[in-house]
């Protein structure tokens, strides 16, 4: 009895976890935001952006750390660019760390996240 209990319970919770992930509750927000940039610049913008920005720039530019909150900037794109590219103190430049490309989709990833 024990067993089938267990059974049931465990099927419960996936069926609950499927349903959560399945209606949109669970997404990770900057998951909709790195697909489009890795499909448009064939990458891992996720992979590049925790390299480069998560020391500062927390929950993958969601959160305000040692450095401010990217989401819902209200900087344009160019002007994004070239913060990354030539900094701003306490931020480096990174325009000899990072292709052009690496730099434009980043900014593409900073300007797609969502404002909350």
């Amino acid at each position: 009895m024990k067993a089938s209990r267990s059974k049931n319970i465990v099927l419960a919770v996936a069926l609950v976890a499927g349903l959560i992930s399945s209606s949109g509750f669970a997404q990770d927000p900057t998951d909709e935001a790195a697909a489009k940039i890795d499909e448009k610049f064939g990458g891992n913008i996720k992979k590049l952006f925790a390299t480069r920005c998560s020391w500062c720039h927390q929950g993958y530019g969601m959160k305000q750390a040692d450095g401010p909150k990217l989401a819902g900037t209200s900087k344009s794109l160019a002007q994004v660019m070239a913060q990354i590219m030539n900094g701003k103190t306490p931020m480096p430049g990174f325009k000899t760390q990072l292709k052009f490309e690496e730099v434009q989709a980043l900014a593409e990833y900073i300007k797609a996240l969502p404002v909350d």
